[in-house]
């Protein structure tokens, strides 16, 4: 019994040891990179291959640099990148809770067939729809618009399976017992299910963020200057002739609080969620 007891100690401690070492490996690039963007740029070229680990003070003078650059509003790519992201994750929460509870729990004819194609659509790369997307969004005259960057993904594929997956777990008979009592199928949706979908609501909600946060390729062709996100805007910072370093990391260090403030505030559901999510009937 005591020996069993030593084991599992020990591969406890094996295992604590294991997480910590993976979030020291993913945490120093971070931390350079916001000790990065409080230095010179001469003192960054300067460390070479052996990069500094104590901040500097040139924080706001970078940022000010930044800031004074021809053709670039980092500032306001920041609000555009946090308007479009806010904006998409609410409209894709809504879609992806609606389809995962259609699908999850409605039968109706070609039912599974409709959501294997839909989660094909996961293996498109975006380099493939780049091209139909910017035909039909110019068709719908939304080009250079927020609109242009949320509407294509709003019905996410991942989204619509993470929700059909946890809405399979809410009890049938509770669904019944609501009809019988009067309840419309609306109802249903939006005072059962939703209610009980927070945490996975939530750990969706960061998914969507992050994948809106960080899209580049689509937002460089149907946004013109004044829209850009942070991916494009800081794509704009490296010159033709020369690579403003110190203005990079400013701006790849301002863009990181957004997604640190989020994920903050909904750790606790995110964890829930993605567990929940798990969970086989």
């Amino acid at each position: 019994m005591r020996e069993d007891t030593r084991r599992d100690a020990v591969w406890k401690f094996l295992g604590y040891a294991f997480v910590l070492l993976l979030v020291v490996l993913m945490m120093v690039p971070i931390y350079w990179i916001v000790v990065a963007s409080t230095l010179p740029e001469q003192a960054f070229l300067a460390a070479g291959t052996d990069p500094r680990l104590i901040p500097g003070t040139h924080f706001l003078s970078n940022l000010e640099a930044l800031q004074s650059r021809q053709g670039v509003n980092f500032i306001r790519s920041i609000g555009n990148s946090v308007l479009i992201a806010v904006v998409y994750t609410l409209l894709s929460l809504v879609l992806c809770s609606m389809g995962g509870f259609a699908f999850a729990k409605y039968d109706f004819r070609a039912k599974e067939p409709i959501f294997y194609t839909i989660l094909a659509t996961l293996t498109l790369p975006i380099q493939l729809l780049v091209i139909p997307l910017f035909l039909m969004i110019s068709q719908m005259g939304l080009t250079n618009s927020y609109w242009a960057i949320i509407l294509p993904w709003a019905a996410n594929p991942l989204g619509i399976f993470l929700m059909r997956q946890n809405m399979k777990q809410i009890p049938d008979a509770l669904l019944e017992s609501a009809r019988i009592d009067g309840a419309t199928e609306f109802q249903l949706y939006y005072r059962i299910a939703l209610p009980t979908m927070k945490s996975s609501l939530a750990a969706l909600a960061i998914v969507l963020f992050l994948f809106q946060w960080n899209l580049f390729l689509f937002p460089l062709v149907v946004l013109e200057q004044g829209k850009y996100t942070i991916p494009v805007a800081i794509n704009q910072i490296v010159g033709a002739q020369r690579v403003y370093y110190d203005q990079i990391m400013v701006a790849a260090a301002l863009s990181i609080i957004p997604l640190f403030l989020l994920f903050i505030f909904l750790q606790r559901q995110f964890v829930s969620g993605i567990l929940a999510g798990s969970i086989k009937e």
